[in-house]
């Protein structure tokens, strides 16, 4: 049986221009779709960047908040002038002088609880030993101290760590994992409500590196009281990575109807570090905090858009290297030494 021939003409596919042409409208289609992919990527990637930024400041915040909400907070008490051992003037006598701190901030600063508050403007001098891994030149540093909220049994003192036994009249500074016997009877006594608590020396500042010298990754660095060799021991750690700046200001009670020393209780002005003139007897009543976060990666839709962010009195341009950056601010209102302030005012 014949098979009839194919007609050339009937059977004739696409031709090399038209192939070619629809390979082209292909690539073109192809090409809006990756870019509009890699566009939505870039964007989903730059929101993720600046939700990271506002959680990470947030966790600041309110870490460095809880500390200051506790500052002057001794136990049973916020008077710190009921407390013995503690560097400077104390009521009572001091059977047992506290051991130096291994990396102290100066010579006895982690027991200086007469100054539950303390800060340098725009410098590290003062707390140089503490604030020495590569301090950021012209960011703030923040110490503060208070006793730990949480009780801890006397059955459970560790040693060579400084804790702060406490009633609500009489208070002393010692280093576990034992108490002294004498002179404080009555916080020796098992019917006397006394309590034992850690005591928490603490600083904050801006270091120029996170994970090793020279890495360009800026952190916010804490320096915390921690069980040394033979006594207590400043130890640095990274809190967070990517805060370039750190500014306080501090809100400050002059006085009442223009008396010298008589405290009311409300915030006249806020002032920088530099500009408190007494740390020690409850004049600042709150703190004004300023964070400068800098994401992790660059982002290609910021690179060569510099900003400018003016704060604390100053204002900083930022340079064009492709890092999204945002301002973060809180006041956190002092809770213990307000007390202090009024009481010691007379009123």
């Amino acid at each position: 049986m014949n098979r009839a021939c194919p007609n050339p003409e009937r059977s004739s596919g696409f031709s090399l221009i038209e192939l070619m042409l629809a390979m082209l409208i292909g690539l073109i289609i192809m090409g809006g779709v990756m870019q509009l992919f890699i566009s939505t990527r870039d964007t989903q990637r730059s929101s993720e960047d600046q939700l990271a930024l506002l959680a990470d400041a947030r966790f600041a915040i309110n870490t460095i908040a809880y500390d200051l909400r506790h500052t002057g907070l001794w136990g049973r008490h916020n008077d710190p002038a009921i407390i013995a051992c503690q560097n400077g003037t104390a009521s009572y006598p001091c059977p047992t002088a506290m051991p130096a701190a291994t990396g102290d901030c100066a010579a006895g600063a982690y027991i200086n609880i007469a100054a539950p508050l303390f800060a340098e403007d725009d410098d590290n001098t003062t707390l140089a030993a503490c604030a020495s891994e590569s301090y950021e030149t012209g960011t703030d540093v923040l110490t503060l101290r208070y006793a730990d909220s949480n009780r801890i049994n006397t059955t459970a003192l560790a040693a060579n760590v400084a804790y702060l036994r406490t009633s609500s009249s009489v208070g002393m500074l010692f280093t576990g994992p034992t108490f002294p016997t004498s002179p404080y009877n009555d916080l020796n006594d098992p019917s006397t409500k006394y309590s034992n608590h850690r005591l928490v020396s603490r600083v904050y500042y801006v270091s120029s590196y996170t994970d090793a010298v020279g890495d360009g990754q800026p952190s916010l660095r804490r320096g915390d009281l921690v069980a040394g060799g033979t006594g207590p021991a400043m130890n640095t750690e990274v809190l967070l990575p990517g805060v370039e700046d750190l500014q306080l200001e501090f809100g400050v009670d002059l006085g009442a109807d223009g008396v010298a020393g008589k405290k009311d209780g409300h915030v006249d002005s806020y002032v920088d570090a530099s500009s408190v003139t007494d740390w020690s007897n409850g004049e600042v009543l709150s703190v004004r905090i300023w964070l400068l976060m800098r994401s992790e990666r660059q982002d290609r839709d910021d690179i060569g858009s510099a900003q400018t962010f003016i704060y604390a009195g100053k204002t900083v341009n930022t340079p064009n290297d492709g890092y999204s950056r945002r301002l973060i601010s809180s006041v956190v209102k002092l809770r213990n030494t307000f007390q202090v302030n009024l009481k010691q005012a007379g009123s």
